[in-house]
């Protein structure tokens, strides 16, 4: 099992890299990786979530809507993201994900840098490539 993420500062924001076996993973990994640039989540242990249901038509609005969801959080409730689910439903609701986002208050973290404003549809990536699946995102800080 092949899963991992990285950012790199580039100019007004960072790009994030995610990459994993499967797209919840890789969703998974990219949701780390932004909240990994404004909080030390240390060991913080959730005591909340937030679950909504996605039905966006491509991956990249998936994953746009997610990393959006997790700023929102922050921005509207003071709450981190420290663990992110997601899981396709099936039947009468083919073709939606449910996603959960397992969340701590902010003052339950270290701060470590700006809190991202908006995450960047220019470059944005996120699909199976060469047996993973990879996620390459610009966010606006």
């Amino acid at each position: 099992m092949s899963r991992g993420h990285r950012a790199v500062p580039h100019m007004a924001g960072i790009v994030m890299e995610a990459w994993a076996d499967t797209r919840e993973e890789c969703l998974a990994e990219t949701v780390q990786a932004l909240v990994e640039n404004f909080a030390d989540v240390g060991d913080a242990v959730p005591d909340h979530s937030v679950v909504f249901v996605s039905a966006e038509e491509t991956d990249e609005a998936l994953l746009i809507g997610v990393l959006d969801e997790t700023i929102h959080q922050v921005e509207a409730y003071d709450r981190v993201a420290v663990d992110v689910s997601v899981d396709e439903r099936t039947k009468a609701t083919k073709g939606q994900v449910e996603v959960r986002l397992a969340t701590v208050p902010v003052a339950a973290v270290n701060r470590v840098g700006s809190i991202p404003k908006a995450v960047a549809v220019y470059h944005l990536r996120f699909g199976k490539t060469e047996g993973l699946w990879r996620a390459h995102v610009n966010v606006d800080l």
